[in-house]
């Protein structure tokens, strides 16, 4: 998974002009509604739905905790695929990964003494080496777009099919390794299924109402939406028994599969949408030039 992480953020990074990137972060506008998004509205949402749909202590802590993990190279990769803002999002990920450091922390602190007097552990390591795995091979795919142009477009190329690659290896992976997950309860599955909607709906008005264009709205969201759920096991692993990872992991578990899909279907639903508008303009642009053709 490791090289399919480095091919997937090779592509993210060939897509990106060095001046768009800059652009980005000296008007962080995008990135401070991201992370809004992020770490204030989404754990207030996850607290919320936990309490509202009376899930038991450990399913509703590893919801909440799912809820503020940071995004990760997945959110990059659909981003490329519905024709979002790429510096952006890879912004808003790095931008996002290091803020967890304290926002995580915090938004546990505050939400989980509902259940738990427990303190997560934080796994600053793990951070650090997310980090370096997403930006230098993303600054490697930025200085080929630069000073490679034609290789770049090979770079775009292989990395979509990692990315495609990926998603069908964490399904099958999950779905292998941890099959008790399906088991879950009816309001497991419902709160699995509706907070990444939820999330992907809250980004994109937030982002709307701050009149952004919809090519960044799509990002917004999506960067809201999808989370880290490796990070959050490995979260789980370090502050909790192994005795209690059973239910607290279900949530991040069947998380990481319905997130996956959802993105798919949502990726989907835009191509062909896009197909679609596409097919219509063109009887139009056909009856325009008879029209003229006529005239003459």
């Amino acid at each position: 998974m490791t090289t399919c992480l480095i091919a997937i953020m090779l592509g993210v990074g060939a897509c990106i002009q060095l001046k768009e990137l800059w652009a980005h972060l000296r008007r962080p506008y995008g990135i401070l509604i991201g992370a809004a998004s992020q770490f204030i509205v989404l754990p207030l949402t996850a607290f919320g739905l936990g309490h509202a749909l009376q899930l038991p202590p450990k399913q509703a802590i590893g919801m909440l905790i799912m809820s503020c993990c940071p995004g990760g190279s997945t959110s990059n990769m659909f981003t490329l695929w519905v024709d979002g803002d790429v510096p952006l999002s890879l912004s808003m990920t790095t931008v996002n990964t290091v803020l967890s450091t304290g926002f995580l922390p915090l938004n546990l602190l505050i939400y989980c003494r509902s259940w738990t007097d427990k303190k997560a552990v934080i796994p600053y390591a793990n951070l650090a080496q997310g980090i370096a795995l997403m930006l230098i091979p993303a600054a490697v795919g930025i200085a080929v777009r630069h000073w490679k142009p034609k290789v770049a477009m090979y770079l775009i190329k292989i990395g979509s099919i990692a990315g495609a690659l990926s998603v069908v290896v964490i399904i099958a992976l999950t779905s292998l390794l941890y099959p008790y997950m399906y088991n879950s309860s009816w309001r497991i599955y419902f709160a699995v299924a509706i907070l990444p909607l939820i999330s992907f709906g809250l980004g994109y008005t937030s982002a709307f109402i701050f009149r952004m264009p919809h090519y960044k709205c799509r990002t917004v969201a999506l960067e809201t939406g999808i989370q880290n759920f490796p990070f959050c096991m490995t979260l789980l692993t370090l502050t909790f028994s192994k005795s209690e990872m059973g239910e607290l992991s279900l949530y991040p578990l069947l998380f990481g599969v319905f997130i996956i899909t959802e993105s798919v279907l949502v990726t989907a639903v835009y191509r062909a949408g896009v197909i679609i508008y596409r097919r219509m303009s063109k009887p139009d642009e056909f009856m325009s030039v008879q029209q003229k053709d006529e005239t003459c």
